[in-house]
């Protein structure tokens, strides 16, 4: 009888690879491809290490893929870019710094500006609570 399988090796089968450049991390399968950052990756790398496979490739690349916080997926593979504005900028400065162009990446186009969360003024003719 033969030992089951991870779900890493099962996610992996059938053309997936990975490539480092620095400190990021791009994933490839066959119909898609992703960049995260090192960290996230051992992380999620560890985990899917410690699963059993699903019994299905797709599903499991699936598992696998979900667990990523931040993560910068490529033009038309299927995967939705995700994760906080300065990881994300530090993945693009890596792909960058790797020579890869980045109009083949799903760069959100606002990348660069910074929100802020204002605080609405207080209602008119509304009082401060204090508490007595």
């Amino acid at each position: 009888m033969s030992t089951p399988q991870s779900l890493l090796v099962s996610a992996f089968s059938g053309g997936g690879t990975t490539s480092r450049h620095g400190d990021t991390v791009v994933v490839k399968f066959p119909a898609s491809t992703f960049a995260t950052n090192s960290v996230d990756y051992k992380r999620v790398e560890s985990w899917a290490r410690a699963r059993l496979s699903i019994g299905n490739a797709n599903r499991d690349r699936a598992a696998f893929v979900d667990r990523f916080e931040n993560l910068l997926a490529r033009s038309g593979g299927g995967i939705a870019t995700r994760g906080n504005r300065p990881a994300l900028r530090l993945l693009i400065t890596g792909l960058k710094q790797a020579g890869m162009e980045m109009d083949q990446w799903s760069v959100p186009h606002n990348i660069n500006e910074s929100v802020e969360a204002t605080k609405r003024p207080p209602a008119p003719g509304a009082t401060a609570k204090t508490g007595s």
